[in-house]
């Protein structure tokens, strides 16, 4: 499909869209919109990085009279703030069409008066209550991050709003990747006739690797901007030899405003093949390979970069197996779960960028095996949302040390006296003893400053660092006893952050009997 206008939308949408800079649906929205414009309930087994938003919204701004005074449409989210930001990124098309978008719980004027509301269950649930907000209008529900959603509790709370509709067929539209089993036990119970897309019969995934191979693609994930991560990555490509990068985006207004950046940090940039800028910029894969058929330059010279992640397996074909299956892509954590699937089916296999070097074995390796695991089967965008708050006071390095250490000691629990990796008759469990450091909080240090200094320097593993505990002028260390003399010794005279550290034993600290680990995460 070549236009939105080729779906049958109305003329006004069509602007709409086209002034945000979306001429073109992806595969996933070119499949959804005629499914869901035409009130078919739906499983979309897809997530950020698909044009996600727009294949349900788009819909919904078609179907929906304007003008309402109550929600014709409600789209549940696991986190107000997610609730926020999919509201203000469908209210700037709705506004060209009348419509008025609101999300409860943000600062929002009478989102009970909207036509399409985003909300938690739980603040939709008080609303209702309190009468700020009336369903019975509502001829839509979207469960927009449907696995974290219908966990434990959430499905009451699902239930009870979708009880909260009006009498009627409601069309429900469901968004996971995967599907858990709570999402397919609710999809089984409320929505025996949905549409899934892509097909069911596709959309189970039993980890198999596509027939034919086409190549391997580094991953950089990015939690910042992309457009700073591309500066960098057009930087070290170029000094280390390239002569050309082709960048890929989704539109030819990101297109513009990237080669304005380039521009302002003194790289040129120009369209596919100009061999007078060492920076192409491309959006469609098709006009930029025709492009290059005049180019006489060597393709290893070549580095090929998706700074927006391709829509689906075809675009990413498209797009790097015009440089024998090689290249860079730039993804948001929450795009992970969508280009490890599309990567799956076009027969591409993902590394880290730089690749990872891990060296550790055992119980570790085993740990790190089923994290791996985790990120290439769990739908985890909706816990990239929850964890964001946290993410931003703490950083993402802590917050992965401290679920890790939550996740670790609960497999010790449910394992017995021989967690991850021991055999029945495992040694007793470490001792434990806390070590002072004459290092704290006013000397700009955190606890991962304190933890790569003593297994940097000492040489011990994170698996024998227990509890960091910093204060403004001295930390508190939790190590196993075996290596505590070790640690000492090592630290004594060493200098974190510029400055001198003295190491001792906690005075008045007696030894701690593990149970099989640290009392808890690593914390300030």
């Amino acid at each position: 499909m070549d236009s939105f206008e080729e779906l049958g939308l109305a003329p006004a949408l069509v602007e709409a869209l086209a002034a945000e800079g979306l001429e073109t649906p992806t595969g996933l929205q070119t499949h959804a919109i005629p499914v869901l414009r035409r009130g078919h309930s739906a499983v979309l087994r897809t997530g950020p990085g698909a044009g996600l938003l727009a294949a349900y919204g788009i819909p919904l701004l078609d179907r929906l009279e304007p003008g309402r005074t109550a929600p014709g449409a409600l789209v549940l989210t696991p986190t107000r703030r997610e609730a926020r930001a999919l509201a203000l990124s469908l209210s700037r098309p709705a506004g060209a069409t009348g419509h008025r978008v609101g999300a409860l719980g943000t600062p929002w004027a009478l989102p009970g008066h909207s036509d399409i509301l985003f909300a938690t269950p739980s603040d939709l649930l008080a609303a209702i209550r309190g009468s700020e907000v009336k369903t019975d209008q509502v001829r839509t529900l979207v469960l927009e991050g449907a696995s974290l959603l219908l966990e434990g509790a959430g499905a009451e709370e699902v239930t009870a709003a979708l009880q909260s509709i009006g009498a009627g067929e409601t069309q429900i539209v469901v968004v996971g990747d995967p599907l858990s089993e709570a999402v397919r036990d609710f999809v089984e119970g409320h929505m025996r006739r949905a549409v899934f897309l892509p097909p069911e019969a596709a959309s189970r995934d039993d980890g198999a690797s596509a027939p034919v191979q086409r190549g391997r693609l580094q991953v950089r994930t990015v939690e910042e901007d992309k457009e700073d991560v591309l500066l960098d990555t057009v930087s070290h490509r170029l000094e280390e030899g390239a002569r050309h990068l082709l960048a890929f985006v989704r539109t030819e207004d990101r297109a513009a405003d990237m080669g304005d950046l380039l521009g302002l940090h003194g790289f040129i940039g120009g369209p596919p093949g100009d061999t007078e800028v060492p920076v192409w910029l491309g959006v469609e894969a098709l006009e930029a390979r025709e492009a290059l058929k005049a180019w006489d330059g060597n393709p290893a010279s070549l580095t090929v970069i998706s700074v927006d992640v391709p829509t689906d397996a075809d675009e990413l074909d498209r797009r790097h197996g015009m440089r024998d299956g090689e290249g860079i892509v730039l993804a948001h954590p929450r795009e992970l779960p969508h280009l490890n699937r599309i990567a799956r089916e076009a027969g591409y296999t993902l590394t880290p960028a730089p690749p990872g070097d891990r060296q550790e074995g055992g119980d570790v390796a085993r740990f790190l095996e089923r994290v791996e695991e985790a990120l290439r089967t769990e739908d985890l965008a909706p816990y990239l949302l929850m964890l964001e708050p946290l993410i931003r006071k703490r950083g993402s390095a802590e917050v992965a040390a401290a679920l890790a250490s939550l996740l670790r000691r609960k497999v010790a629990r449910d394992a017995g006296p021989s967690p991850m990796a021991g055999d029945a008759g495992a040694a007793p469990p470490a001792a434990w003893v806390r070590i002072f450091l004459s290092i704290g909080e006013r000397d700009g240090v955190r606890a991962g400053d304190l933890l790569g200094a003593i297994t940097g320097e000492t040489g011990v593993s994170g698996d024998q660092v227990g509890r960091i505990e910093l204060k403004d002028t001295f930390a508190r260390v939790e190590v196993q006893e075996s290596v505590a003399a070790q640690v000492i010794r090592s630290l004594n005279g060493t200098s974190i952050r510029g400055r001198s550290v003295r190491a001792d034993y906690d005075r008045g600290e007696g030894r701690r009997k593990g149970a099989g680990g640290p009392a808890g995460p690593p914390r300030r």
